[in-house]
C-alpha cells in the first residue's frame, strides 16, 4: 500500500471525531472523514500507519440515505463541526450507542442507559465563540483552523453559534482590519491579533467581545470603543495579554477596554454571572436538561452534598436546595471567585467553597475522619477521575455519587475502578453539542449492600 494509492471501501460505522471506519484487505482499519455507515466510496491514501490507515474520499459510489446538504459553505474545511452532512437522528443513534459501547467494552451492562436527550435544535446553540486571527495588517481574516492545521479559515458566520454571537463576529473583523494592527504569526512571534472570543447571554442577548493579544497596543482601546458603536448589544470589550508561543489560547491578564466587565444568564431558574475568561456551559438550554437530570439522581434531601469538582458553583448551586449544608471544592482561582459571586447573586448562604486539588482537600477529610455526605457530585475533566479521588471516594463511603461527564470513555473506565463498592444505577446521554463528535452523561452510582 502506498500513499495516494486509490482502494474500495465500505463504510461500517461511525467513529470519533466524524470518520467514517472501514476495513482494509490486510485488515487494518481505515478512518475516512465525511464518510457514512453503509456507503460505499473510493478513497485516496493519506496517511499509513501500522495497524490503520487514513484515506480522503474521491467518489461515493453508494450514499447513505442518512445522507443530508450541510447548511454550512466551509464545513468540509472547518474543523468544528463533523456531522452536518447526517441526519440528526443518526447522529443522536450513534451518540447514545457510544456510550452504551463505552460500558460494553469494560464489561459492565447498558442495560441503565435510558434514551439520549436530544437538543430542540441542532444549530444555533453555542453562546461561545473563539476565532483565530489570520490574513494581514488592513485585511483581518476571522474565522475557524481547518480541520488538523492552524490555517484560519475564513468566517463571518459560524451555523452553530447563536444570532448574537454572528452578529458580534460580523462586525468586529472589518473593526479589527481598520485598526490597522497586524496579526500574530506564531512561526516567527511577531504580531498583535491572536484570538476573539465572544460570550453571549440567551436571556439579556447582550455580548462580550475578548481580544486576546500577545501585548497590549494603545490601538486596542480606540477599535474597542469602535466596536461598541458599531454595535449596541455589545455589552463590553477587554484584552487578554498572551506574549507566550503555543497553542494555549487565554494568557493570565484581562483587563476591560470599554463597557462592562460581565453579563448575566440563567440555568434552572438560578442568575449565573458570566465575565471574560469565566466557564459557562455553551449550550445553556441543554445545560438545564444535562443538570436537571443530574440532580434527579439525588436523593431528594440530605444532610450535606459535596461537589467536587464546582467551577463555577453551577451543580452546587442548583444542588443547595437539597441539602443543609453543600461543601464545593475547586483549584482555580478564578473559578472560585465567580463561584462566590455566583451563590451571592443568588442568595444561597449553605454552601461552603474551598480551594486546592480535590485528590489533597479529600485525603485531609480522610485523616480528619470527617463524616462521608449523603451525596457526591464530581464533574472531572476529559481525563476522568484521578486514581486518589476514586480511592478516596472508596474509603469514604458516600451513599450516593453523581458522575457527570463529558468523555464515555473514561467515565466507563472509572466505573469498573469503582465497582464492586458502587454499581451504575442510571445513565442519561444528553447531545449537549450537536453536529459534533460529544456527547455528556448524567449517571447515578449506589453504595453497593455490605460495603
Amino acid at each position: 500500500m502506498a500513499l495516494g494509492e486509490e482502494v474500495t471501501l465500505t463504510i461500517e460505522r461511525m467513529g470519533q471525531s466524524g470518520d467514517g471506519v472501514a476495513r482494509m484487505a490486510d485488515g487494518r482499519l481505515a478512518f475516512v472523514p465525511g464518510a457514512l455507515p453503509g456507503e460505499w466510496v473510493r478513497a485516496r491514501v493519506i496517511e499509513e500507519r501500522r495497524h490503520f490507515v487514513r484515506a480522503s474520499v474521491t467518489h461515493r459510489t453508494v450514499s447513505s440515505p442518512e445522507r443530508v446538504k450541510p447548511v454550512c459553505p466551509i464545513v468540509s474545511q472547518c474543523g468544528g463541526c463533523v456531522f452536518q452532512h447526517w441526519d440528526y437522528r443518526a447522529e443522536l443513534a450513534y451518540k447514545e450507542n457510544r456510550v452504551r459501547q463505552a460500558l460494553l467494552r469494560v464489561a459492565l451492562s447498558d442495560r441503565p442507559v435510558q434514551a439520549i436527550r436530544a437538543s430542540s435544535d441542532p444549530y444555533a446553540y453555542r453562546n461561545k465563540g473563539q476565532f483565530p486571527v489570520g490574513g494581514s495588517a488592513g485585511h483581518i481574516v476571522l474565522g475557524l483552523y481547518r480541520r488538523g492545521t492552524h490555517e484560519v479559515v475564513a468566517a463571518a458566520h459560524c451555523d452553530i453559534q447563536d444570532p448574537w454571537v454572528n452578529q458580534a463576529l460580523a462586525i468586529v473583523g472589518p473593526a479589527l482590519s481598520e485598526s490597522g494592527l497586524p496579526p500574530w504569526r506564531d512561526s516567527d512571534r511577531t504580531g498583535i491579533l491572536r484570538h476573539v472570543l465572544i460570550r453571549s447571554s440567551h436571556r439579556e442577548k447582550r455580548v462580550l467581545v475578548l481580544l486576546i493579544v500577545s501585548a497590549f497596543h494603545p490601538a486596542l482601546s480606540r477599535v474597542a470603543h469602535d466596536i461598541r458603536r458599531r454595535l449596541p448589544l455589545i455589552a463590553g470589550v477587554g484584552a487578554n495579554i498572551n506574549p507566550h508561543p503555543g497553542n494555549r489560547v487565554l494568557g493570565a491578564e484581562t483587563t476591560v477596554l470599554s463597557g462592562e466587565p460581565y453579563i448575566t444568564d440563567a440555568i434552572l431558574g438560578l442568575t449565573f454571572r458570566i465575565s471574560f475568561t469565566s466557564f459557562f456551559q455553551v449550550n445553556p438550554d441543554q445545560a438545564a436538561v444535562l443538570y436537571n437530570t443530574a440532580l434527579s439522581f439525588l436523593p431528594h434531601r440530605c444532610e450535606e452534598i459535596w461537589d467536587l469538582y464546582a467551577g463555577v458553583g453551577t451543580l452546587a448551586a442548583l444542588a443547595s436546595e437539597r441539602a443543609r449544608t453543600v461543601r464545593a471544592l475547586e483549584a482555580h482561582p478564578q473559578a472560585i471567585h465567580d463561584a462566590k459571586e455566583n451563590f451571592a447573586l443568588n442568595h444561597l448562604e449553605n454552601i461552603e467553597i474551598e480551594a486546592g486539588r480535590v485528590e489533597d482537600i479529600m485525603a485531609r477529610w480522610i485523616r480528619g475522619d470527617r463524616k462521608p455526605p449523603g451525596a457526591v457530585i464530581v464533574d472531572p475533566p476529559r481525563s476522568g477521575l484521578d486514581g486518589r479521588v476514586i480511592d478516596h471516594l472508596i474509603a469514604l463511603k458516600p451513599a450516593q455519587i453523581v458522575y457527570v461527564s463529558c468523555n464515555p470513555e473514561t467515565w466507563a473506565r472509572d466505573l469498573t475502578r469503582l465497582a464492586p463498592h458502587y454499581g451504575l444505577e442510571k445513565a442519561a446521554p444528553v447531545d449537549m453539542f450537536p453536529r459534533t463528535d460529544h456527547v455528556e452523561v448524567a449517571s447515578g452510582l449506589v453504595l453497593q449492600y455490605g460495603q
